[in-house]
């Protein structure tokens, strides 16, 4: 066989040189629209997830205290400091709902009861109550609805006796908070209220008819009746049979001014009352009787500083620090919130401090001397 002495040279119809240089740019143009394609797609699926993320990030909304008085505002503010201190921005990374003030007594229970159904509806992430009476209809309500939406109660007393959590260390239900125990309290307040004043005998109060029933009223004169009598001291009970509502308000301010001189040798303020400014009218007799008085709590704000002075605090109170439980109760709810802990896991806390207050302007206008001990342990003393 006779080969050629050199090698043919294609036509370029037939040069199969330019046909693999065709298919190497069809493959890398279809290699380029592909990974473009693909691109594209993953680009839009990311950006989807994006704006979902986006979307789903909305505030938690928190219902805020209803019992909005004295003691609770230091309570509320303390909350709230605290809660943005730990990132919760208000209106960015958190909606709170404000009420406001309805009186604790049993009208104000079954408005609460809708207050409370209304949230539930619409859509809460927490619930923040005070005491017995709103704490337990919050409870009430959110079984109701078969909605287990978190409560962290800052002002409970007693809160297993009274049945609104299985146990210190696990209420067993949707519930945590900052509770306390009445009788340590009390006896520490009656310790010191008859170091300043020793020579009580009698003990005035306004039970019956005056403060308002169930808690917290009906747990402190239990436990003061029996710390009291532990002591030897009369407890003298003031009663009317005069419903709330006309005439009410008028029948109680009766009843203080016909106390006379003799008759008690201190007061004692019964937390829970009809009106707001109830204990003013009992301060103004105790300084018309010239005989000391005692409130269950001071009401301070975030400056440390009394809201309310004068006849508002009478002479010497023994009480939490409000303004700190609101900072506690911040941290059980930031783990509720972020932290995905339920509030059965959180077990309830004492409060973290007690304060010590003495009104020497009180102390002057019924000529009483403060002992220097109780002075220099006294955290607020008003000149």
């Amino acid at each position: 066989m006779d080969y050629p002495k050199e090698p043919v040279q294609p036509t370029k119809q037939t040069q199969p040189v330019e046909k693999k240089s065709q298919a190497k740019l069809l493959y890398a143009a279809g290699g380029v629209l592909v990974f473009f394609v693909i691109f594209l797609g993953g680009f839009w699926l990311l950006q989807e997830k994006s704006s979902r993320i986006v979307e789903s990030e909305q505030p938690f909304v928190v219902v805020l205290p209803i019992y909005d008085i004295p003691p609770n505002r230091p309570l509320t503010a303390g909350f709230v400091d605290k809660m943005e201190d730990l990132g919760y921005k208000e209106g960015v990374d958190i909606l709170y709902k404000r009420y406001g003030y309805i009186s604790p007594g049993p009208e104000g229970i079954e408005r609460l009861h809708g207050i409370y159904r209304t949230y539930i509806e619409e859509g809460v992430d927490l619930i923040h109550s005070l005491e017995y009476g709103d704490t337990n209809v919050a409870l009430q309500e959110t079984k109701a609805a078969g909605k287990p939406i978190p409560i962290v109660a800052g002002d409970l007393i007693n809160p297993v006796d009274l049945g609104l959590a299985e146990s210190w260390q696990s209420s067993g239900n949707n519930l945590t908070g900052i509770a306390e125990t009445r009788p340590e309290v009390i006896e520490r307040a009656l310790e010191l209220f008859t170091t300043i004043a020793p020579n009580i005998r009698k003990i005035g109060v306004g039970t019956q008819g005056i403060m308002a029933p169930g808690e917290p009223a009906a747990s402190y004169l239990k436990t003061l009746r029996e710390e009291t009598g532990k002591l030897g001291i009369e407890l003298v009970e003031y009663t009317t049979d005069v419903p709330p509502g006309p005439g009410h308000k008028e029948e109680v301010i009766r009843i203080l001014q016909n106390i006379q001189e003799g008759e008690i040798d201190a007061w004692v303020h019964i937390p829970g009352h009809f009106f707001a400014n109830q204990q003013a009218f009992e301060h103004q007799m105790t300084v018309r009787l010239k005989i000391p008085d005692m409130l269950p709590a001071i009401e301070l704000d975030d400056n440390g500083e009394v809201v309310a002075q004068g006849e508002a605090v009478g002479l010497f109170t023994y009480g939490p620090d409000f303004y700190e439980k609101g900072q506690q109760l911040a941290i059980m709810a930031d783990k509720i919130l972020r932290g995905g802990t339920q509030p059965s896991e959180i077990p309830l806390e004492l409060p973290g401090r007690y304060l010590i207050m003495v009104n020497l302007k009180t102390a002057k206008a019924i000529d009483l001397a403060i002992p220097s001990e109780i002075l220099e342990i006294a955290d607020l003393i008003i000149e």
